[in-house]
C-alpha cells in the first residue's frame, strides 16, 4: 500500500468528441502531464463509447473525461450525463511504455483521484441541470463550472 498523496490536477476547458461537449481533466502521478498523442488511441475509443445522437430525450450530450498518468499506467476515464440523471462511465488502460490501449477489466477502474473530479461533476450537475426549467441554459450553466486546478 502506498500513502495517500494529493496530484496534481487540471482542466483544459472544453473538449468536442463526436459531437458531445466533455469538460478536459488531467490528473498526474508524478507532475508529468499525460502527452496527449499518446492517448490518441484510448479518445477514439472513449468516442465509440458515446451513444449517439449526443442531443436526445433525457440527454443534453455533456460529460468529461479524465486522462490520468497513474503510478503503473495511464487512464481514460470517460462519463457522461444520460436518461436524465445517471452517469455511465467507461475506463481505459494501458501500460506505462506504450502497449495497447483497452477497456478496464477485472479489478480496473476509476480511483480515489478521480473520484475527487466526478465528485464536483455530479454536484454540478444536480445544481444546474437538475435544479433548472430550461434545458438550454441548464446545459451552458454546467458547462462552464469547472474544477480548478490543483498542485498536489
Amino acid at each position: 500500500m502506498h500513502a495517500y498523496r494529493p496530484r496534481p490536477r487540471r482542466c483544459l476547458g472544453l473538449r468536442d468528441l463526436g459531437g458531445w461537449m466533455l469538460k478536459h481533466y488531467e490528473i498526474s502521478v508524478d507532475g508529468l502531464w499525460p502527452d496527449e498523442a499518446g492517448f490518441g488511441t484510448a479518445l477514439a475509443l472513449a468516442e465509440a463509447a458515446l451513444p449517439q445522437p449526443p442531443l436526445a430525450p433525457g440527454r443534453l450530450g455533456v460529460g468529461f473525461l479524465i486522462l490520468h498518468r497513474g503510478r503503473d499506467c495511464d487512464y481514460l476515464v470517460l462519463a457522461w450525463w444520460d436518461r436524465e440523471n445517471e452517469l455511465p462511465l467507461r475506463v481505459f488502460v494501458r501500460p506505462h511504455g506504450g502497449g495497447d490501449w483497452r477497456a478496464a477489466r477485472d479489478g480496473e477502474s476509476f480511483c480515489v483521484w478521480d473520484l475527487e473530479v466526478i465528485g464536483f461533476e455530479r454536484d454540478a450537475y444536480v445544481a444546474t441541470v437538475l435544479s433548472a426549467s430550461d434545458a438550454d441554459l441548464a446545459r451552458a450553466d454546467y458547462l462552464v463550472r469547472l474544477l480548478p486546478d490543483a498542485a498536489g
